[in-house]
């Protein structure tokens, strides 16, 4: 289970970083691919939900749950704060994507082969 939520992870994170570079270079933003990254992160964060409340105890994988819980509410924070067509505020998408990117990392160290 650990291994989907890995891989449901890295998609969305791939997803994202798209998300960045139609923001950035662009100026514009995708809601169709900005929803596809959201429930890809969602459904990853429920395997892993589950994975915490099911398998033994693993700080990683603890510590990755918390912050990828707080990722998603900041990616609910930039979903509200979305005007049509425009990016959203890059300071905000930093810290969603430093927060999700730690959880992932924290995700392959915790990993047992």
């Amino acid at each position: 289970m650990i291994i989907s939520s890995i891989l449901l992870f890295s998609i969305a994170a791939s997803l994202g970083l798209y998300l960045v570079v139609l923001g950035i270079r662009y100026r514009r933003s995708s809601l169709k691919i900005g929803l596809i990254h959201s429930s890809l992160g969602l459904l990853a964060l429920a395997l892993l939900i589950l994975q915490v409340i099911n398998a033994e105890v693993n700080k990683y994988n603890n510590v990755a749950a918390l912050l990828m819980i707080l990722a998603f509410i900041g990616g609910l924070m930039l979903f509200a704060l979305r005007e049509s067509n425009k990016p959203p505020p890059m300071i905000l998408v930093a810290i969603h994507a430093v927060m999700a990117l730690i959880g992932l990392l924290l995700l392959f160290l915790g990993f047992d082969y």
